[in-house]
């Protein structure tokens, strides 16, 4: 990894903070360990970070601090999100669900996120390119819809809905299954690469996304292959499962409003299959993206 692939991340000073730590009284120790985690870029694997201190003693110590490190880390990047608040232009949405993701698969690797939306977005743009002379919008919905579903197979797990993996992006692109608002999250990742004006849709029950242009507007449904929905047949889905038409349900989703969303999902499931430390974790993410309080950090 080295220095020079993060410009914004340097070890010494990661080995300098390990060092005050280790010699700091016991009521400043927990202050370090939030600076060390607000020193290491997003992108960067936790661990492999740490193995870039070079004092093999305080790198040890690192290691065994990096379930801290890591807790410091989701707070810090959540508590940064509170204080951007409800836009929807998506600009940290990689940014936090990877981090989200990083609860479940600690050592998971940024870099084969990336890749993996990358090469289908490429595959995307080949198809643009290819059908240059009479790309409508539509066709680039259809293309879009296509490829995610029909060559990469991601597509609604409802064999397992409950599996807390479903809500994590590194094992949704790694199984192609997930839940609807975490497929929606890897088309939203896939089409902000390809610049196309998709939202997330925050539907009760059932996460939709929606595409707006000047010209085509529609909803997709990545659940269930990225079927595509009419207004019409998304108000009577509400009616059905008892909520009334509300222009609320069809506002653009935040970044914000999807994390804690996601958050709701896991805190649910981890409850329910009673596992109390995962389910107390994300509790606390959770009060930090209800709160916008400054001392909630």
């Amino acid at each position: 990894m080295g220095q020079n692939s993060f410009p914004d991340f340097y070890p010494d000073d990661i080995t300098r903070l390990l060092y005050d730590w280790e010699v700091a009284p016991a009521e400043k120790k927990r202050f370090i360990l939030k600076l060390i985690a607000s020193r290491i870029p997003w992108q960067i694997q936790l661990e492999s970070a740490l193995d870039e201190v070079k004092d093999p003693y305080l790198r040890v110590q690192a290691r065994n601090l990096k379930s801290e490190i890591l807790r410091h880390r989701l707070r810090h990047s959540f508590f940064k999100l509170t204080l951007r608040g409800n836009t929807n232009h998506y600009k940290d949405l990689e940014e936090m669900v990877v981090q989200l993701s990083s609860i479940g698969f600690p050592d998971q690797n940024y870099a084969e996120i990336k890749h993996e939306l990358d090469r289908i977005a490429l595959r995307i743009s080949e198809l643009y390119d290819d059908h240059s002379g009479y790309l409508t919008d539509e066709l680039k919905v259809q293309i879009l819809c296509q490829v995610m579903f029909q060559e990469e197979g991601f597509v609604g797990n409802i064999q397992n809905y409950n599996d807390p993996g479903n809500s994590y992006l590194f094992q949704v692109i790694k199984s192609r299954l997930g839940i609807p608002i975490s497929l929606s999250v890897v088309y939203l990742l896939v089409a902000q690469r390809l610049g196309l004006p998709l939202y997330g849709t925050n539907l009760p029950l059932h996460f939709l996304l929606q595409y707006e242009s000047d010209g085509y507007f529609t909803y997709i449904d990545p659940f269930h292959g990225g079927v595509l929905l009419d207004k019409f047949t998304c108000e009577k889905f509400l009616e059905a499962n008892g909520y009334s038409n509300s222009p609320k349900y069809f506002t653009k989703a935040s970044t914000l409003s999807m994390i804690k969303r996601m958050c709701r999902n896991l805190l649910h499931i981890y409850r329910d299959n009673q596992t109390k430390e995962m389910e107390n974790m994300i509790k606390d993410y959770l009060q930090i993206l209800e709160s916008r309080s400054t001392h909630v950090e």
